[in-house]
């Protein structure tokens, strides 16, 4: 049976449906709507960037661009590009930031520190994937990885985002450096967390959207002075509700 006009148009708006994982990054992709969880991750980035001695961040697996908002806003002399393969929220990038923000994902880099935050659980072989990010850096380059952590806490809230898994510190180690990555440091974050993610677990009923909850500026600013103080003892914590590994290409012989 040959499609008619109306089921054409059906099937075309099932192509444009956002996955569960756009809308959530479309929903807070407002400045406002972002949370002390994204900050410390930040700062994670901008002590690297400086330590490195470069001025450029390149985001692969962007989403909303939170990373160049919260650079713009605090470290406006760190440039920002971004990488995204959605094509949903591509183009909200280049409405946000330029085209000319945009890295290709086949292009060398160099002079930057790549960050993947919160990327590799979507990836079913991340540890292809780790490899070509590998490829295209420099000898020296920097990398910081953010993941989910700790497999038992796997939930529906997971499976909504598209995630294939969570991490252990030694497994994400282990990934890296199967990758070719010199791991300088990993840790935990975010140990005060821990008591939600049974909680998290329980909770198995569907939802539209796996969003961040909103939060007042109040909770806000109580909850980076918690989580920024115990980001800085990242290594010696035994669990939390991310893992941050921060690495390097080794420099050629």
């Amino acid at each position: 049976m040959t499609a008619g006009p109306e089921n054409e148009a059906v099937e075309f708006a099932a192509v444009l449906e956002p996955t569960p994982l756009e809308r959530q990054q479309l929903a807070i992709s407002d400045s406002a709507r972002h949370t002390f969880w994204h900050w410390v991750r930040f700062d994670v980035v901008a002590r690297v960037v400086t330590r490195a001695g470069v001025d450029t961040v390149v985001d692969i697996g962007a989403g909303s661009g939170m990373l160049g908002d919260w650079l713009r806003e605090r470290h406006p002399s760190i440039g920002y590009r971004f990488q995204e393969l959605s094509s949903t929220l591509d183009a909200a990038l280049v409405d946000q930031f330029g085209a000319d923000a945009r890295h290709s994902p086949d292009a060398p880099i160099r002079d930057a520190v790549v960050t993947l935050l919160d990327v590799i659980e979507h990836i079913e072989d991340s540890g292809s994937f780790l490899r070509a990010v590998f490829d295209r850096m420099e000898p020296g380059g920097s990398l910081v990885v953010t993941v989910p952590a700790l497999q038992w806490a796997f939930s529906s809230w997971d499976t909504e985002l598209g995630h294939y898994r969570r991490y252990s510190k030694k497994s994400l180690r282990t990934e890296l450096e199967a990758a070719g990555f010199i791991v300088d440091n990993v840790g935990y974050l975010f140990p005060e967390m821990l008591p939600l993610l049974p909680i998290r677990k329980l909770r198995r009923a569907q939802r539209e959207s796996a969003d961040f909850p909103e939060l007042s500026p109040w909770l806000n600013h109580v909850g980076y002075l918690i989580s920024s103080t115990t980001a800085r003892l990242s290594r010696v914590w035994p669990g939390g509700t991310s893992v941050a590994a921060v690495a390097h290409r080794p420099e050629a012989r």
